[in-house]
């Protein structure tokens, strides 16, 4: 199975959508923005949403999860 194919299936069943960290973590995928590009160009839609964290030692860092529109 592609990492594109590991993407769409994380995000088919799962309604909270998919940050990189959670890429690495659950699926093993290092390079989620590219393959969500690719996927893009294969046709698929996606929404993203800029999400904020800030870290106990106040540094703060935005990252983007990613939601597939169903076709």
């Amino acid at each position: 199975m592609s990492q594109g194919d590991k993407i769409l299936n994380y995000l088919r069943t799962h309604s909270g959508g998919l940050t990189m960290m959670e890429a690495f973590e659950k699926l093993n995928i290092t390079k989620l923005n590219t393959r969500v590009g690719e996927l893009i160009r294969d046709g698929h839609q996606f929404d993203k949403v800029w999400e904020t964290h800030k870290a106990a030692d106040g540094s703060v860092s935005r990252y983007k999860r990613y939601y597939l529109v169903e076709e």
